[in-house]
């Protein structure tokens, strides 16, 4: 499959992310076994399903071992339904009660953790004929959204359960640093997790049983098997990489799905002391062939990378040099012979038998493998492919 048949008639710019569909069926498909079938999967598919494109990617999971999916807002969980997505939404996130006729007649499951925004639910159940399952969540050490665990956080629970038109369908909680293999982590994990059973221990008292509990997205999928409980939420495993450093998928081999590609749009020579970019930042040492390549800032290829990475040329390593402006960036391909317009350059992914991880890339500018994923934004086209050949291509700026 060589480059022309990959961007003909798709693009305006010569610039893709591509998507390789066959590794994100392999890796929801080791997930399934890693979980059992016992075990509910609700695959996480926020941000864009981490920059790959929620429809097809929820798609894909769905047919290959997930049971539902989840994001972050109910924006999110619009798109989906008008993109042809039929089975269970949950929204992670906050959903404004003001909301609930919307919410409502798109059977999206909400997260509470404000007794006004159950109210307003019920009633635009009870309005619709229809009924809202509900997630509770609860704050064990995150800090960030939830009940607190207890006493007055089991009386508004049982409050909300008592409303008509709900169905109190789970209740979970979210781990601060299972990705974390320290002791002190291990045990705060640990005490979140005794946190959250203990607190389920107390609503069950009170007659508040869910179908669900969960607490377990990548990371504590894979370092806390007993935490499990009978949902699971996996996000950056699924699209193909290690939740850190510290915490790997051993039960299988993790496939990186994007790779970010695009095509060079001018090569030239420069004299020994000229500078490229802005800021003067690189200045060639001597006579150098220097291509530009139309990826920059603005389509999610951090700033920050400036001569600081590299990327790959007839499967060849080379130096990225000068900053990185909004749309454009700069490669020395000096020590890469007959380089011309055209050539496709790889800046995270294989091309031949070279390889650029995207972990190195994170690891350059001190972020993580999530942050820039989900930044490879809607401008840059995204190209799905099976069995090698492309299955589909999305533009989001001209459909």
């Amino acid at each position: 499959m060589d480059t022309n048949t990959l961007i003909q008639n798709f693009t305006k710019r010569p610039v893709w992310a591509q998507i390789d569909l066959d590794a994100a069926i392999a890796n929801i498909r080791g997930i399934r076994r890693l979980v059992g079938p016992q075990v509910c999967v609700t695959s996480v598919v926020k941000a864009n399903a981490y920059g790959h494109g929620a429809i097809e990617l929820a798609k894909v999971f769905l047919g290959h071992g997930a049971d539902q999916v989840a994001v972050a807002c109910l924006g999110e969980a619009v798109e989906l339904r008008q993109g042809g997505i039929t089975g269970r939404i949950l929204i992670l996130g906050h959903t404004d009660g003001h909301r609930a006729e919307e919410l409502t007649a798109y059977g999206v499951e909400p997260t509470v953790f404000r007794y006004e925004d159950a109210l307003r639910f019920s009633r635009a159940a009870q309005a619709q004929h229809r009924t809202v399952n509900i997630h509770i969540a609860v704050d064990t050490g995150m800090g960030r959204i939830g009940y607190e665990p207890n006493a007055n956080g089991i009386r508004e629970i049982q409050a909300i359960a008592a409303l008509p038109g709900l169905q109190l369908e789970g209740v979970f909680t979210h781990f601060a640093v299972s990705d974390s293999n320290t002791p002190a982590d291990r045990a705060y994990t640990q005490a979140q997790y005794q946190c959250f059973t203990k607190f389920l221990t107390a609503l069950a008292e009170v007659g508040i049983r869910p179908v669900y509990t969960h607490c377990c997205s990548s990371s504590g999928l894979l370092s806390q098997t007993a935490f499990h409980q009978n949902m699971v939420r996996p996000g950056i495993l699924q699209y193909g990489y290690h939740p850190s450093g510290t915490v790997a998928c051993t039960s299988f081999t993790p496939q990186p799905v994007m790779s970010l590609r695009c095509c060079i749009t001018h090569v030239k020579w420069v004299h020994k002391g000229q500078y490229i970019s802005y800021g003067r930042h690189f200045q060639a040492t001597k006579e150098t062939c220097i291509a530009t390549i139309p990826v920059g800032y603005a389509d999610g290829y951090p700033r920050l990378l400036s001569n600081r990475t590299e990327v790959l040329v007839h499967g060849r390593r080379v130096p990225q040099v000068g900053n990185i402006c909004m749309d454009q960036c700069m490669i020395d391909v000096t020590d890469v012979p007959n380089v011309q317009i055209g050539d496709e350059a790889v800046l995270f992914g294989t091309q031949g038998e070279g390889s650029l991880p995207l972990e190195e890339l994170a690891a350059a500018i001190g972020t993580i493998d999530h942050e820039i994923l989900c930044n490879i934004n809607r401008r840059v086209p995204r190209v799905y492919v099976r069995g090698g050949q492309v299955v589909r291509r999305v533009e989001y700026l001209v459909e």
